[in-house]
Formats: C-alpha cells, sequence, structure tokens
C-alpha cells in the first residue's frame, strides 16, 4: 500500500507515472466548491447491527453507461455478493470487485463511512469504468460512461458532525480492464491513502 501526499513530490510523481500509462484525470464532478451540509445517518446505526465492509448486489449484463445499470436494475433485483472490505481494487483483466467474473458486471454498493472527526476531508476516486458516488445523501462524483482509468478531481467534504454517513456508489465494468479505488485525506493529518478498512461498514444478517 503506497501513501502521499497531494501536494508533495512524491504525488507528482505517482500522478506523472500514470498519465505516463495513460490514465486521464479528467472527470465530471459534481461541484468545484467543498461539499457542506451532509448530515450523518439518523439515527446512527447500532454497533452491534454492522458487519464490516460494504454490501453489494451484482448485475451481470452489458452496460454502456449508468442510465442502462439504473434501468436494468428496476427489473432486476441482482445477486447479493462478498462484502466489499475496501474500495481498493484495480486489477487489470481480472476478476471485477468480488465477483468471478471478468467482464459485463454491474454493482450497486451501500454501507456507512465514517468520518469520526469534524473537519475537512478530501477524496479522490480511480475509475473504470462507470462510477457514481454519493455520501451523506448528496452527489459528490459522477463519470457515467465508459472511460479509461482516470482519477476524479479532489473531492473536499466539510464535516461538521461526526459520525457514520450513508454511501452508495454504482459501478460497472463493460469490459476487459476494472478499476474502482477510493481514497482520502482526513483531518486528522497524515497521507493521501486508501479509505481504511475499519471506515467502512454495513448493516447485515
Amino acid at each position: 500500500m503506497f501513501k502521499f501526499s497531494m501536494k508533495s513530490d512524491i504525488f507528482k510523481i505517482f500522478v506523472a507515472g500514470f498519465l505516463a500509462m495513460g490514465v486521464t484525470f479528467t472527470a465530471f464532478t459534481a461541484s468545484a466548491e467543498p461539499f457542506t451540509g451532509l448530515k450523518p445517518a439518523s439515527p446512527q446505526p447500532n454497533a452491534a447491527e454492522l458487519k464490516p465492509g460494504l454490501a453489494v448486489q451484482y448485475y451481470g449484463a452489458k452496460f454502456n453507461n449508468l442510465e442502462e445499470l439504473d434501468d436494468w436494475m428496476k427489473y432486476d433485483d441482482g445477486k447479493p455478493g462478498i462484502p466489499l472490505p475496501m474500495l481498493n481494487y484495480h486489477v487489470g483483466t481480472g476478476d471485477v470487485l468480488t465477483t468471478k467474473s471478468n467482464d459485463f458486471v454491474g454493482a450497486d454498493i451501500k454501507g456507512f463511512i465514517k468520518m469520526d472527526k469534524p473537519g475537512r476531508y478530501t477524496f479522490l476516486v480511480h475509475s473504470n469504468d462507470g462510477v457514481y458516488l454519493a455520501i451523506g445523501d448528496k452527489l459528490i462524483y459522477e463519470f457515467p460512461t465508459v472511460h479509461a482509468d482516470t482519477f476524479s478531481d479532489e473531492l473536499v467534504l466539510e464535516i461538521s458532525e461526526p459520525g457514520w454517513y450513508p454511501i452508495h456508489i454504482k459501478y460497472f465494468e463493460k469490459k476487459n480492464t476494472s478499476t474502482l479505488e477510493l481514497y482520502w485525506e482526513a483531518p486528522s493529518g497524515g497521507d493521501m491513502d486508501f479509505v481504511p478498512a475499519e471506515a467502512f461498514a454495513h448493516i447485515g444478517k
């Protein structure tokens, strides 16, 4: 696992390396301004009912964009998958997320993300193909179409109330390679890194 600061020379080298491999850093963001007014889950989930990772429902079909995935989900309940411990999937041509398929996968991912300190959280999304991210019931980021490995812009969330926040991700991989990664830099300091496993949970049976 690597760590970097967005302002560091290491991060600049990291970005340059991805650019050399053809990774792009352009994407669709919901807003260039910091996201404010996010509300934690109410009521907060009971610790006894929380399970590690994020719950996921899978849909096996060829999708060209998130609208097609949304339409498919209206008529297909999908199949529950093994929960995602983290969002750190950069697998190339391997199996997509926790499936046994390497192409034609849609995923509806839900649960909670814990932001246990007030302050500014900065996120980055790394995706291939389409992705939608909502936190605290607000759209934070969307790149709805097929694309090569792409990093989002910095996504800054101003959190005034610590706690568990709802997180909802829709994702699809059409064919060839797949990537779904979520990084953050928390207000407590430190470098940009994967959101850790202990920050994710879902309500399980």
